[in-house]
């Protein structure tokens, strides 16, 4: 095997990462801490439900327009973009009962995509008299369960809510199988006609794993490793990012708030992915030699380096995002306001003006920035076997369910020294959402006075 397509397969498995295709868990409570004080949800009007169905056959004349007009933006400004195939274009005037399908493939999710009518309960807010939903009715994963059905209530048509809980409950809906299946070696019917080539790294056989490319972007790495590994510039965040915000700017403009909170909240989920360093670096701890020369004793018969980098990386990427929930979780239930990740999240940060180039030059550089001390916070404060270890696979253990109390029974200094790392993410994750919200409401007046109140 030569260099070349070693290097290349080397980042195909370093994808294989159970846990790794999110990257903070708890997206609603995350987006909930980050927004939940801005001065502007006070003057913010309810809005009135609608199905997806309903938004789609009022706008869809106009929506038809639009979604060629932004077609034709994405292959003028987005970098290695893939077309989407002409035959897909959303056409109006056709039957009604498959409008949503065909939204669908214009837009390039999966056409199992559920839209539910639903919302996500932060711990301190009370269902009312509205009845809880399972996660399975609201989800298209069918290899993916949780536990508890109190996180989600179901609204309907009609109803209305609140624009920050549409916009929050929202904001885990990209989890929920709506990049699933789209390359054409996932082995779906609409991953053979959507146009967006064989999966660039992952395996393309185990179904979660698609969605890796979708919720990655290596923006920043050597040239060298472009040169021997192309697909590593195959990722398409960037597009999603881009195509929910306008997205949401149609809806609003169409006189469809519900739908562009909603389309919104879709946007900040893939922006904020990228705060993540372990989705916007591969191998975070790896240096660019290290990587060539882990791959060159691969070539020469000699694969365990190869195997246990893969491996760590795995172990840390799942160790940390477990840790980050299960305190995020416990914080927020004990509503403990000087916790390091709710200080954060409510930091007082100016959103930054939006642009093409934001996730790219702002959003996923910083992450990279980070990502080192990231890793090292990890080797050096998680417990040996867990993340030292590459004949542990640590999503297998039972003790990662409880590493938040392993954490805590190190010490202050060490939970602290965690927590602190997390949180120097989580002021970014704040300041990225914030200015989405901020770059498509019509609002002039946010000075960080009026963000911070």
């Amino acid at each position: 095997m030569n260099v070349n397509k070693l290097i290349t397969l080397f980042f195909v498995f370093s994808c294989l990462i159970p846990a790794s295709v999110h990257a903070w868990s708890e997206h609603p409570l995350l987006a909930r801490h980050a927004l939940d004080g801005l001065p502007f949800w006070g003057s913010a009007d309810s809005v009135e439900v609608k199905s997806l169905k309903q938004f789609l056959v009022e706008t869809e004349d106009e929506l038809a327009v639009f979604l060629v007009e932004h077609e034709k933006w994405a292959q003028s400004n987005l970098r290695d973009y893939f077309p989407r195939p002409h035959e897909l274009e959303f056409l109006p005037g056709l039957e009604e009962d498959s409008i949503v399908e065909r939204f669908f493939k214009a837009i390039r999710i999966n056409p199992e995509t559920r839209a539910a009518l639903y919302l996500y309960l932060a711990p301190w807010q009370q269902p009312g008299n509205r009845h809880f939903a399972s996660f399975n009715d609201i989800t298209a994963l069918e290899i993916y369960t949780e536990a508890g059905n109190e996180k989600y209530i179901w609204i309907n048509e009609g109803d209305l809510v609140h624009p920050l809980d549409v916009i929050t409950s929202a904001n885990n809906e990209p989890d929920y199988g709506i990049d699933i299946g789209l390359f054409e070696d996932n082995s779906t019917w609409y991953g053979a006609i959507y146009g967006f080539g064989k999966q660039p790294f992952g395996n393309p056989n185990l179904v979660y794993s698609s969605q890796a490319p979708f919720h990655m972007s290596f923006y920043h790495e050597a040239g060298i490793l472009y040169r021997f590994a192309p697909a590593l510039n195959h990722t398409f965040l960037e597009m999603r990012v881009n195509q929910f915000r306008d997205l949401a700017v149609f809806a609003f403009e169409n006189d469809q708030p519900y739908w562009g909170w909603r389309f919104l909240g879709w946007s900040m989920h893939y922006a904020t992915d990228a705060t993540m360093p372990y989705h916007s670096k591969p191998l975070p701890g790896y240096s660019v030699l290290r990587l060539l020369w882990i791959n060159l004793k691969a070539t020469l018969g000699f694969p365990n380096a190869l195997r246990n980098a893969i491996q760590l990386v795995s172990n840390k990427h799942t160790v940390i995002e477990a840790y980050q929930k299960q305190e995020l979780i416990r914080a927020s239930w004990n509503q403990k306001t000087d916790h390091p990740f709710i200080i954060a999240l409510q930091e007082d940060v100016k959103p930054q003006t939006y642009s093409d180039s934001f996730i790219r030059d702002v959003v996923s550089k910083q992450a990279v920035k980070d990502a080192r001390l990231f890793d090292r916070t990890i080797k050096k404060y998680f417990p040996r076997h867990m993340v030292k270890d590459p004949s542990v696979e640590v999503i297998d253990l039972p003790e990662l369910n409880n590493v938040a109390e392993i954490i805590q029974s190190e010490g202050d200094e060490v939970r602290e020294a965690v927590n602190n790392v997390i949180s120097r993410r989580f002021v970014d994750y704040t300041m990225v959402i914030r200015s989405l919200l901020f770059s498509v409401i019509d609002d002039k007046s946010h000075s960080s006075d009026d963000i911070s109140g």
